[in-house]
């Protein structure tokens, strides 16, 4: 097969786990980024309600759980077993318990934003939209847990890992969860851009701000999604897709940081925008009053 590819060198990992100690580095750049956007919130939105900061105190862990887990696993090829080609041939313990985890992770941020979708749905159908997707998040669920159990379970081996049924459990896992992305993405940005009143700029301008951090946190998770499902596809045989797998689970927690920080960001502009209007006005008063006082001593 292709991962365990003997040459007169030894071993070629470079299409195997290279690949997956590319996601770890990946996946620890990330979470370096979520501690400083899990800081953030926690310093600056103290009034948000206990659910919220237990949601983002719950995937915190999870992604902290998470990291662990991909970082264990790879130090067991890399450093514990070195050398053992043996090893090399199976997917151990932490590796598969870790998609479990990303599963998880991304069925809870899409919940969340699926709830704020239903939140700020005026219209009586406002249960239509969630009624639809929630099968699909509880499917990722579903998806994961089948995977990683038929895995451990009955076989470990690379060569099981990568037959057609995990392979066609990976791609329908990964496709969901693209699909669903795409779909909070664009129904976030249609409920935003209905909000615009086209009367108040400053307003329009805060909600085209939202517009934009909508766009760009829910489509990277449903890029990264995308790009392993086609890696699957192209090298079903190989571990390249784990390159952009395994950082998923930190993508989805720092897509919910990132939405939850914005906050902050968006509506001080849109103050400082207000603050900028009132004093052009004044500025503009004050010119009239003295070309009128100027006036009157003529």
């Amino acid at each position: 097969m292709a991962l365990i590819e003997a040459t007169n060198a030894g071993i070629n990992l470079s299409t195997g786990w290279g690949s997956t100690l590319a996601a770890v580095f990946v996946s620890l750049i990330f979470y370096g980024v979520s501690i400083l956007q899990t800081f953030i919130y926690y310093e600056r939105y103290s009034k948000d309600t206990v659910i919220l900061k237990s949601l983002v105190a719950f995937v915190f862990v999870l992604d902290t759980l998470h990291t662990f887990l991909i970082s264990v696993g790879v130090w067991q090829y890399f450093v514990v077993h070195f050398g053992d080609d043996t090893f090399l041939m199976y997917t151990h313990a932490p590796l598969l318990i870790s998609i479990i985890v990303t599963s998880t992770v991304s069925s809870t941020v899409q919940s969340f934003f699926i709830y704020r979708i239903w939140f700020l749905t005026q219209s009586r159908f406002k249960w239509i939209l969630p009624t639809l997707l929630m099968p699909f998040v509880v499917a990722q669920l579903v998806l994961g847990a089948f995977y990683t159990v038929t895995a451990m379970v009955f076989d470990t081996s690379v060569d099981a890992v990568s037959g057609p049924l995990l392979t066609n459990v990976a791609n329908a896992l990964n496709g969901v969860a693209m699909a669903v992305d795409i779909t909070i993405t664009i129904a976030l940005c249609t409920l935003l851009a209905m909000g615009r009143t086209g009367f108040h700029e400053g307003t329009d301008r805060m909600l085209l701000r939202l517009i934009f951090i909508s766009v760009n946190t829910g489509l990277s998770s449903a890029l990264f999604a995308f790009l392993s499902v086609i890696l699957l596809v192209v090298y079903p045989t190989d571990l390249i897709f784990t390159a952009l797998y395994y950082p998923l689970c930190t993508v989805y927690c720092n897509t919910l940081l990132a939405s939850l920080n914005a906050r902050s960001v968006a509506f001080l502009r849109h103050n400082l925008g207000l603050m900028d209007q009132r004093f052009d006005s004044k500025l503009n008063l004050d010119s009239r009053t003295s070309d009128s006082e100027s006036a009157f001593k003529l």
